[in-house]
């Protein structure tokens, strides 16, 4: 029987003190320090708005559209820490308190944590969100033109068949500028009904998305045709006020540019206006009008819209002295032997803009001697200036003597 090995017992107690030392080691490893406290993070949780349909049921919404993240700082022991599951943590804030439209500060809540650990610190605590009233709008929807009709032909009309319901922030819905639809008519030959998507824009051209466009598809209606350039003849109706006359009536533009079928363009000859009412006026203004198009014509590019401003003025008197009396229309080898007077006196009466800006040199007083033989004559006298501004020519006869 073979002798069991003696170990000292200062070797035993090493041994031990060895052995509990690396089982402590190893608890540690596994299970960390129940006593120390360490931080951790866990960042870029998304931020949850719970209860926001309750916001559409008071007819409000959200006034920005866009995602919130939560940076989180929690503290705890190395084991519990290692317990948390980063997809449990939750942030949410609630908005089932708000009635009306306002900004609001709202905390943020933290859900999924264990009680075992501590929230150190967390960004943001609070989140700032502004709500703004729904509000819902019928507008008209431009079409846009992109391309060239085949054959010469020009797009005389394009137009939506219908309106469409715009719904959205009260705010977004004030800074539409223009809701458009863009219709491709390069190589168009004939009419066409086209189906165009409809797109908010504000006055930069940027688009507005965060609209309910309804319905967000409209039909347009695309008229081919040939265009001229067309002047207007303005006109007036009544009278102003006493002591006062229309000296001058100014369209501007001054032409417009019309759209037909080629035929029916051919005979349209004028565009008709409407007789500006000037009826107890006393000073000059300036009126917006809106042209009608004949039948089956339409006004290219907002043409059909003119700025027509009627001059009213207080008339003034202005007498010239003209020194030479001439004649016209004499016939062929007859001249004049005598004419009685010599000079006239020629007394106007019209605006001061019109008279101030008149000299004796531009004034012409005539006899007209049109189909007359030789002999003696007593002829009226005759200025070269429109009749509205001549109130007496002195004298009003004169002798002539044709040889």
């Amino acid at each position: 029987m073979a002798n069991k090995k003696h170990i000292p017992l200062h070797q035993r107690l090493i041994r031990l003190i060895a052995a509990v030392g690396i089982a402590v080691t190893l608890w540690f490893i596994v299970n960390g320090n129940s006593n120390v406290l360490i931080i951790q993070d866990f960042n870029s949780i998304p931020i949850t708005l719970i209860h926001a349909d309750t916001l559409a049921e008071k007819n409000l919404v959200l006034a920005e559209n866009k995602n919130y993240y939560l940076n989180l700082q929690v503290k705890g022991t190395d084991k519990n820490l290692r317990n948390i599951t980063v997809n449990e943590i939750t942030a949410e804030v609630d908005l089932s308190d708000i009635k009306d439209k306002g900004t609001y500060d709202l905390n943020v809540e933290v859900k999924g944590l264990p009680n075992s650990v501590i929230v150190n610190s967390m960004n943001p605590t609070s989140l700032q969100v502004v709500v703004d009233s729904i509000i819902k709008e019928d507008m008209d929807v431009d079409i846009v033109l992109e391309g060239k009709p085949a054959n010469d032909l020009a797009v005389i009309s394009a137009k939506s068949l219908e309106k469409v319901e715009v719904e959205g922030p009260q705010e977004s819905l004030a800074r539409i500028a223009k809701i458009t639809a863009t219709a491709n008519v390069n190589g168009l030959e004939a009419d066409v009904t086209r189906h165009l998507e409809v797109t908010a824009y504000d006055a930069s051209g940027n688009q507005i998305t965060d609209l309910d466009i309804l319905p967000n598809v409209v039909s347009a209606e695309i008229v081919l045709g040939k265009t001229k350039s067309m002047g207007i003849t303005p006109s007036t109706s009544g009278n102003p006020a006493n002591g006062y006359i229309v000296t001058g009536v100014l369209v501007e533009p001054s032409k417009v540019v019309i759209g037909a079928k080629d035929e029916l363009l051919n005979s349209i000859a004028t565009i008709p206006m409407e007789a500006i009412d000037v009826s107890g006026q006393a000073k000059t203004f300036t009126k917006d009008i809106n042209l009608t198009a004949p039948e089956g014509c339409y006004f290219i590019d907002d043409s059909g819209k003119v700025k027509v401003t009627v001059t009213i003025e207080s008339p003034i008197e202005k007498s010239y002295t003209i020194e030479k009396i001439g004649t016209n229309n004499l016939g062929a080898g007859l001249t004049i032997s005598k004419i009685k007077d010599t000079k006239a006196v020629v007394k106007l009466e019209g605006a001061s803009s019109v008279l101030n800006s008149l000299v004796a040199s531009q004034i012409e007083v005539y006899v007209d001697c049109a189909n007359l033989g030789p002999g003696e004559y007593e002829l009226p006298l005759q200025t070269n200036l429109s009749q509205s501004l001549v109130k007496s020519i002195i004298p009003e006869k004169t002798t002539v003597i044709i040889v």
